[in-house]
């Protein structure tokens, strides 16, 4: 039975987007869940056939830790997955005067700032996944609290729901990316985008302007682009790129070709718009 990576433990939204996904494919794949970013990485291509990782909130931005990989993998993107983002507070005390320690993802904490921002007197512990706060609450006891996703509400047992709500925008949604080693055929008749990576690794005057001038010729619409340092020197920068469209296109490879005549260029795949 082929495998498929994901942050775990159950429950995490990771997983929530990974039986999302898996509800639109015909095969079934036997879940392996694994304690951080970076191992579920590692193991797509290798112990797991794909695997399913966040890239970007609606307010928090881009994940740093997956675009830095994806700036150094031979990996391919093959789909995406929007999912809405609920985050609830639970804490084993009645009233938050009573808590002392607050157990909150890496990233959930940005996207739950508002709230967190307001408690006073309290140690915050930053977790890897959003259900290894609610354990590592459940296991801390009295004065502990954590910032959970709303399904997992029914998992919180001897806690009290003490918000509903805790983020700070309604419609937050995180964008994940299911990744494999392989391409998968293109669709007829489908709206596609196209992920990219261009690399600086060259003193190139220019190199954004070249990037952006490109796409706008050939009429390309370039829909995100952010930059990484290289961590060779300052101020020289990577960057990952998204755009309308599949590699295949005439207009895109147009683009694409002109941009590779100046700078090494990494397509990590052309996929189905969510």
């Amino acid at each position: 039975m082929p495998k498929i990576a994901t942050l775990g433990p159950k429950e995490t939204f990771s997983d929530l987007a990974t039986q999302q996904y898996l509800q639109s494919q015909n095969g079934i794949y036997e879940i392996r869940y694994f304690n951080s970013l970076t191992e579920t990485f590692a193991a797509i291509g290798n112990e797991c056939e794909i695997g399913v990782l966040p890239i970007e909130n609606l307010s928090e931005g881009y994940v740093q830790v997956v675009l830095d990989h994806l700036f150094n993998t031979n990996l391919v993107v093959i789909s995406e997955i929007l999912l809405p983002i609920r985050f609830s507070f639970v804490a084993s005390c009645a009233n938050l005067s009573e808590l002392t320690d607050l157990y909150v993802q890496f990233v959930a904490h940005g996207q739950c700032s508002e709230f967190i921002d307001k408690l006073e007197n309290i140690k915050v512990h930053n977790t890897q996944s959003n259900i290894e706060s609610l354990l590592l609450a459940q296991k801390h006891g009295d004065g502990a609290g954590a910032i959970i996703p709303q399904h997992a509400l029914k998992m919180a047992k001897n806690q009290t729901l003490i918000r509903g709500n805790v983020t700070n925008y309604k419609n937050n949604q995180t964008r994940f990316l299911v990744l494999a080693d392989k391409a998968q055929r293109r669709v007829a008749k489908q709206q596609y985008k196209t992920s990219l990576v261009v690399k600086n690794e060259k003193d190139s005057p220019g190199m954004l302007g070249n990037i952006v001038a490109a796409f706008a010729e050939q009429k390309v619409n370039l829909t995100s682009i952010m930059s990484r340092p290289t961590k060779s020197e300052f101020g020289k920068y990577h960057f990952f790129i998204d755009i309308d469209g599949h590699q295949e296109d005439p207009d895109v490879d147009r683009a694409l070709q002109q941009i590779m005549q100046q700078h090494p260029v990494t397509i990590l795949g052309s996929y189905i718009k969510a």
